[in-house]
């Protein structure tokens, strides 16, 4: 009976102990996000809704519909668009790791 004992005390410091660490992770993740207000307007113009639709449908098709955009970004006024966007495609298909 006492190794019973001993061994559900054992378990139930480690899960404790478990607890604390995750804790502490949490408080520590929640410390380095950056604060932002509620009603905090996004920077720069705003983005035609059918633009965002067509963006949305894409991101859908090619990533599957649980996927979430977070943040839509244009880029005005970039000169060479069509070499970066080149330049881009060629970095991506040099990835190292696992292939899907």
């Amino acid at each position: 009976m006492q190794v019973v004992t001993l061994a559900l005390s054992a378990f139930a410091v480690v899960v404790a102990g478990m607890i604390v660490l995750m804790a502490v992770c949490e408080g520590l993740r929640r410390l380095a996000m950056p604060r932002r207000s509620a009603d905090a307007e996004p920077a720069g113009p705003a983005i035609d809704p059918r633009i965002l639709a067509v963006i949305a449908a894409a991101v859908a098709e090619a990533l599957g519909p649980r996927a979430v955009i977070h943040r839509v970004h244009v880029h005005r006024g970039v000169p060479d668009r069509w070499s970066r966007a080149g330049r881009m495609d060629i970095m991506v298909s040099h990835r190292v790791g696992p292939s899907r």
